[in-house]
């Protein structure tokens, strides 16, 4: 099967069709989803869908565009959620982003510090946004050498791919892969060990060709990604479809194949 390791089936245009849309999933072969959580209201969602289907797990965090929300106690509330859940495999995505700036950049970096630290005490792996600001993100990074994380979307360049492999990050790769103005995008999907590598949508955004024209992306949609992927790195859907499950359970816990 493959797994759709990052989306958001909270968001509008999936939420409310959630049956429907985990039918196509299924139906297309993606037999596990992570859906993230991305600030505190969002998490009592996430959490209600865990609990309705079973191929279905989380993560939960805050996203650097929600920095600026957080109120006193939301890490002891954070932290409690992950820990009484056991369908969260994951802390995030928290990180930075320096593109929108919906949030000063010292407070994303102290709400982003704060995760880590939480994660670090959890023992749990990390969901890292980082959006043109790869090299903060990475000095940060540094300082958690024995945190477990995933860089989603990526979107850099591949020398920026490659700093983060040193760190022994996992890559993210989206349907961005699939468009032609993403040679960056291409070229660093190349590099990622075969170990390292993992497919998602980031539903409901950035659907794939040939289905780009869809305003809203869907977990079946990864597929296309996944099958673009083999093809750019020479290998069969079968073999990548096989590797990136297999690299999803070793981030994430082999909880997230058991039945």
């Amino acid at each position: 099967m493959l797994i759709d390791t990052h989306c958001h089936l909270t968001y509008e245009g999936l939420f409310e069709n959630q049956h429907e849309v985990l039918a196509r999933a299924a139906a297309a072969g993606v037999g596990r989803l992570i859906t993230v959580g991305t600030d505190v209201p969002d998490h009592a969602k996430v959490l209600s869908l865990l609990r309705s289907h079973p191929q279905v797990f989380g993560a939960l965090g805050i996203h650097p565009h929600h920095a600026s929300e957080v109120e006193d106690g939301y890490e002891r509330f954070l932290e409690n959620r992950i820990r009484s859940e056991k369908k969260i495999l994951a802390l995030g995505e928290c990180g930075l982003d320096y593109h929108y700036q919906f949030a000063p950049k010292l407070l994303q970096r102290g709400v982003f510090l704060n995760q880590l630290e939480m994660a670090r005490r959890i023992d749990i792996p990390v969901i890292l946004h980082v959006r043109e600001a790869h090299p903060d993100a990475l000095s940060v990074m540094q300082d958690f050498p024995e945190l477990k994380f995933v860089v989603h979307c990526f979107t850099g360049t591949p020398a920026e791919c490659k700093s983060w492999l040193k760190l022994g990050a996992y890559i993210g790769i989206t349907g961005i892969v699939t468009y032609k103005n993403a040679k960056d995008v291409q070229d660093a999907a190349k590099l990622v060990p075969p170990d390292r590598l993992l497919v998602e949508t980031d539903a409901p955004y950035l659907s794939p060709e040939p289905v780009r024209k869809i305003k809203t992306n869907e977990p079946a949609h990864v597929a296309h990604t996944a099958r673009f992927l083999a093809d750019l790195r020479g290998a069969s859907f079968d073999e990548l479809r096989v590797q990136t499950t297999a690299n999803a359970a070793r981030l994430f816990g082999e909880k997230l194949l058991a039945t």
